[in-house]
This record gives structure tokens, C-alpha cells and sequence, in this order.
């Protein structure tokens, strides 16, 4: 009897508490092996220069290359890959606005929008200056939806939104370099 009673305290031990902590061990050491970003910056590229976005989209708001601009370098600031520099850099990204359309979404009865849609698109070309190559040129594109009561800010906010949202996708590709 004692040996039974033996038995099923070692199978307990083994099920209740070696097999949780050994799930949680696994769980650790495989989270520890994944990254989000995918992939890193090349180890020759230390600096890197971002251009002042120019606006290709007709949309006619300096203040939405303004504010890619900025939102660009703050990201790759924050990030802290690469430190950015002014001129003689290993890396350049170089971003054009594309796009910025306006669409509409809903339609009240009556035939009133209540809803616009701005679609923002960012071309950027990243140049590796010292293999002297592009990396890749892509279009990255992004929108947000605000309502046409506050319509002035609201599509403010709302291409703000896209293009913060395009500054991470610009980021991730530079980093895991698609």
C-alpha cells in the first residue's frame, strides 16, 4: 500500500508541478528566439540620413510633409538602429509623398456624408551609400477614417494618423530590410 500511495504522490509531483515549470521554461527560451522586427540592420550601415519628404500628391497641405518628415525621424530616433546624421551617412532614405486622397465612406439618408476616408500613400527609396545600391523602393500606403461634422480637423488628424502608421511600416521594412 505504501508503495501505491508512493506512486501516486510521484505521478503527482510530476503533473502538478515539474510539467508546468517545464512548459514555462519552453514558453521562455522560444519567446527569447522570436523577434517582431524580423530580421536588423546590415552591420555596416551605423548612420543614415532621412530627406526632407517632398509632395508629389497635388493635395496641396505642406503641413502633411511636414509632418511625415518629422513623424520619419522621430521614429528612426527612438528606434535607435542607426544614428541619424545630416550628410555622409551609410544609409539614405529618401520619402515622397505620393498620394493624399480624399474619399467618402457613409452616406446619411438624404444623401448627407457623415464619414470621409483620407488615403495617404509615402514612396521611400532606401540607398545603401556604402555597398552604393538601392536596397529597395517602395509605396506604402495607409488611411483613416474621420467624420465630416469637424471635416478641417478631422482629416488633419486623420492623415496624421496614416502617416504615423506609415512611418512604423517604413521602419520595419528599413530594419528587417524587405
Amino acid at each position: 500500500m505504501n508503495n501505491v500511495s508512493y506512486n501516486l504522490h510521484q505521478n503527482h509531483i510530476v503533473r502538478h508541478i515539474l510539467l508546468p515549470v517545464a512548459l514555462v521554461v519552453l514558453a521562455l527560451s522560444v519567446s527569447a528566439c522570436y523577434s517582431f522586427r524580423g530580421g536588423s540592420v546590415p552591420e555596416h550601415i551605423h548612420t543614415m540620413s532621412i530627406a526632407s519628404v517632398i509632395d508629389r500628391s497635388g493635395f496641396g497641405d505642406p503641413t502633411f510633409r511636414e509632418f511625415c518628415t518629422e513623424t520619419l525621424v522621430r521614429r528612426f530616433r527612438s528606434d535607435n538602429s542607426v544614428q541619424l546624421v545630416e550628410d555622409n551617412s551609410d544609409a539614405r532614405l529618401s520619402p515622397i509623398l505620393t498620394r493624399v486622397q480624399d474619399q467618402i465612406v457613409t452616406v446619411q439618408t438624404g444623401d448627407l456624408e457623415s464619414q470621409r476616408r483620407i488615403v495617404v500613400a509615402v514612396e521611400a527609396e532606401y540607398f545603401d551609400a556604402v555597398k552604393n545600391k538601392v536596397v529597395w523602393k517602395r509605396t506604402f500606403e495607409n488611411f483613416d477614417v474621420y467624420d465630416v461634422e469637424d471635416a478641417t480637423e478631422g482629416r488633419r488628424l486623420a492623415a496624421e494618423r496614416a502617416l504615423r502608421r506609415i512611418a512604423d511600416d517604413i521602419l520595419l521594412a528599413f530594419v528587417s530590410d524587405w
